[in-house]
């Protein structure tokens, strides 16, 4: 009866670990588990610790690997251009230099026009003493011997103008040019031509070629002269 039972068993088919050859078991093979013959079986062998060692390893948990940090690749940056260093100081050397020229000829022309016009303001008051003195001539008697004194004094004077290159301007008789004359007064006279100057008041004077001071003149209209200027009758 128990061998009946025996042969009622489920058997199943598997292979042995050890040998490899097909043999029947009387349970359900697990294949995480080692499954060997009954030649096999009686064999001395230590399989727990191999079977440990084999279901702990194949047990344990995998090693975590963590992803690898995602590196950013660096901005390209684009190579500066070649600086030549040399030219740019040359080029800054040269502007330095036109510089300092120009600033020279500015400063040459101020001490020039320093030289010829800083004593304008004298040579204005010295022509009024001049003017002065030449009146007094007019009107004293030429024998006496202050008056011998102002024509000395008066050629000194003149001598210094000429040095100075102060020119007496010639009005009377040219024609009128507003930017050495001042007309103070128009007269008809058809002897003489339209805008011709006819006498004068007040000479004039340049320095150096420029206008120190106009002449005060009389010009010749003889056509109708323009609102605001009186005429000579």
């Amino acid at each position: 009866m128990e061998s009946e039972q025996k042969d009622k068993r489920e058997m199943h088919k598997t292979n042995c670990s050890d040998c490899g050859n097909e043999c029947e078991v009387p349970f359900k093979p697990d294949p995480a588990r080692p499954v060997y013959c009954k030649v096999c079986l009686q064999k001395p062998r230590t399989p727990r610790k191999s079977t440990l060692t084999n279901e702990t390893e194949m047990k344990s948990p995998k090693p975590v690997v963590e992803p690898k940090p995602v590196v950013e690749p660096k901005p390209v940056v684009e190579p500066k251009p070649v600086v030549d260093e040399q030219s740019i100081l040359l080029t800054k050397y040269q502007y330095l230099l036109a510089d300092f020229d120009n600033y020279r000829k500015q400063k040459d022309k101020e001490h020039e026009n320093l030289s010829k016009f800083g004593n304008r303001k004298i040579i204005e008051y010295l022509i009024d003493i001049y003017e002065d003195l030449k009146r007094i001539i007019d009107n004293s008697d030429s024998n006496d011997s202050s008056s011998q004194v102002l024509t000395l004094i008066i050629k000194n004077i003149e001598s210094m103008f000429k040095e100075q290159s102060v020119e007496i301007i010639n009005s009377v008789g040219n024609p009128f040019d507003p930017n050495l004359h001042e007309a103070i007064a128009y007269t008809e006279n058809p002897d003489i031509d339209d805008n011709v100057i006819i006498s004068e008041t007040r000479s004039g004077y340049k320095i150096h070629g420029q206008v120190l001071r106009p002449s005060k003149v009389n010009v010749c209209k003889n056509k109708s002269v323009r609102s605001g200027v009186d005429i000579d009758e």
